[in-house]
């Protein structure tokens, strides 16, 4: 049966089933090593490698079988209890699910190679089945095992025969008829593509319906009516179309359990992991920009957050430190946060570090607020490591963070208390395809605003307006937000002042700014297009859109104007 090897959809339907099985088994061998009384987890184990190397001896992969018979061979011998869970155990189990890793994504890329370096790690398999007292082994040994397969490749000539059942299992797999089908994600690109484009092409209609019943007193047109239907349908495909592309947040998720287990052995430290949320769904194209971030975060909570067990002793914590990464949806956005119940972020190390590479001057240091001081550390190149490591120490900060969250119109916001944690909080838009804004009215120019980070709209009374510090501010219910005037930020003549303005208030993170604008024009959901590559850096612009009346307008973005708020001696940026 190995001709079915030459059958590419064949092929491509066991990489992604595999995969998704070498997802699982991640978290499940994590797990089961916490919960080593789990039988129902170590039998779905067994199930997922089983279906594997079974598939892969369907196809004559013969390394992949090799080596899945023996990981095979060691959780026959935990559900017979002939061994226990333990360390060494499930470091030659997660090594071997690295190495079939491995040979997946060659077969998936450039093809499998006829022999891999997998002796070393057989035999430790081999070993670690023959081996009742695993508990009693020594940190040098957990290092070799996690090293396996680092030896120059040889030859591999051993041959291992499937039975009948393993071939009849795998052709069950392969054809297996279910309610759902795997569509390249390229065309789902090209059908949101498409969505957003007929998004653009709707406004425009609407408004020239507006415009003809306007001028005709005709207002209850044909035009109108079937410019409302084409909106309403339009709006309903957007829907259905964003669906088709959201995948659960647990597909980021699935690899911290390991990572959290890894990274707390090579730094001494004892870790545990609470996940929250998984089920949450987000717009695919954001998972890859979010994996990032999610990682720096989670090494920073380990390598910086959590204390060594004695020292979480001395201070009246429970020897094992916790991490918890959670998310959840609110409105049209995604709350997702990373906490550890650590030692907290001390303000005056923080901004003693930015004193001393002079990333804040002493003068400037002395007016900010604690929640300030906090935000230096997104700054470039800012740490407070004091020696490079394999996990810090190399001038690659949490600006990546912000950098990405911004890439995805998100925002973060750093929370922190010395002596019990750290929670980071970022939050995201549900997608980053269609998004509804607020267009407002800046003489004869229309900006856009994200409405996700809208607050409240007003109108603006002189009497409310102060200055402070050499700063104006606004008065609203009790409350003094910075005020920026937008006829500012665009260099348009102050002389020539509306009749009436109003504000709107914006909210980036936990603050809130005070956007001054000469009209509200309404909202309308469009579609956001990128700045190109050498206006990418424009501060305060988010990008750009396509309006009902055809013209291209600027995305304003809130964290943008919220730096120019800090400082109001920036330049005008929207010239």
């Amino acid at each position: 049966m190995q001709e079915f090897s030459q059958d590419p959809a064949l092929v491509q339907a066991f990489l992604v089933e595999s995969t998704e099985f070498l997802q699982s088994m991640d978290q499940d061998l994590v797990l089961l090593e916490r919960t080593p009384e789990n039988e129902e987890l170590l039998n779905r184990i067994f199930r997922a490698l089983h279906t594997i190397k079974g598939t892969a001896g369907f196809f004559g992969f013969h390394p992949i079988v090799q080596l899945g018979h023996r990981a095979e061979d060691v959780l026959s011998a935990l559900r017979r209890h002939d061994i226990h869970v333990a360390p060494r155990v499930m470091t030659a189990l997660l090594a071997a699910r690295d190495r079939l890793g491995e040979m997946l994504a060659d077969l998936g890329s450039s093809g499998l190679k006829s022999q891999y370096a997998i002796e070393g790690l057989v035999a430790e398999l081999e070993a670690v089945t023959k081996t009742s007292s695993l508990e009693n082994r020594d940190d040098s040994q957990l290092e070799r095992v996690q090293n396996l397969g680092a030896s120059s490749n040889r030859n591999d000539n051993d041959k291992d025969n499937d039975n009948d059942n393993d071939n009849d299992t795998a052709i069950k797999q392969v054809s297996a008829v279910s309610n759902t089908m795997r569509v390249d994600v390229r065309k789902l690109d090209d059908l949101i593509n498409l969505t957003g484009e007929l998004i653009l092409e709707r406004n425009r209609i609407v408004q020239l319906a507006k415009e003809i019943g306007s001028n005709t007193n005709a207002v209850d047109s044909p035009l109108s009516h079937t410019a409302a239907r084409l909106s309403f349908i339009t709006d309903e495909l957007q829907t259905a179309a964003l669906r088709t592309r959201m995948v659960p947040v647990e597909t980021v998720f699935s690899r911290f359990p390991r990572l959290v287990r890894d990274l707390s052995q090579s730094l001494n430290k004892d870790a545990g992991l609470i996940v929250r949320g998984q089920d949450t769904e987000i717009d695919r194209t954001m998972v890859e920009l979010l994996s990032d971030p999610l990682v720096h975060l989670v090494r920073n909570a380990l390598d910086h957050g959590l204390e060594p067990p004695e020292e979480r002793e001395r201070a009246g914590k429970p020897r094992q430190g916790t991490i918890s990464i959670q998310a959840r949806q609110e409105g049209d956005h995604i709350l997702v946060s990373v906490s550890d119940d650590g030692a907290g972020i001390d303000p005056a190390r923080i901004l003693a570090k930015a004193i001393e590479r002079k990333l804040v001057t002493a003068e400037r240091a002395a007016s900010l607020t604690p929640r300030e001081i906090l935000d230096l550390i997104f700054l470039p190149a800012f740490s407070t490591a004091e020696k490079t490591t394999a996990v810090s120490g190399r001038g690659v900060g949490m600006d990546v963070v912000r950098t990405n969250l911004k890439r995805m119109n998100g925002s973060v916001e750093l929370q922190s208390r010395v002596g019990h944690g750290t929670t980071v909080l970022m939050q995201l838009p549900l997608t980053l395809a269609v998004l509804p804004v607020l267009l407002v009215q800046i003489a004869d120019e229309i900006y856009a605003l994200p409405l996700r980070a809208i607050i409240e709209t007003t109108r603006l009374s002189a009497a409310t307006v102060h200055v402070v510090d050499g700063r104006e501010v606004v008065r609203l219910r009790d409350e003094m937000l910075p005020l920026v005037r937008l006829r500012s930020l665009c260099s348009v003549d102050p002389t020539a002042q509306p009749a009436e303005e109003k504000i709107v208030v914006l909210a980036v993170a936990e603050q809130r700014i005070a956007l001054l604008v000469d009209r509200l024009i309404g909202q309308e959901s469009t579609v956001i297009k990128p700045l190109a590559a050498y206006l990418h850096d424009c501060a305060g612009i988010a990008g750009v859109t396509v309006c009902g009346d055809g013209r291209v307008r600027l995305m304003l973005d809130p964290g943008g104007l919220w730096n120019w708020a800090a400082d109001q001696t920036a330049p005008a940026v929207l010239q």
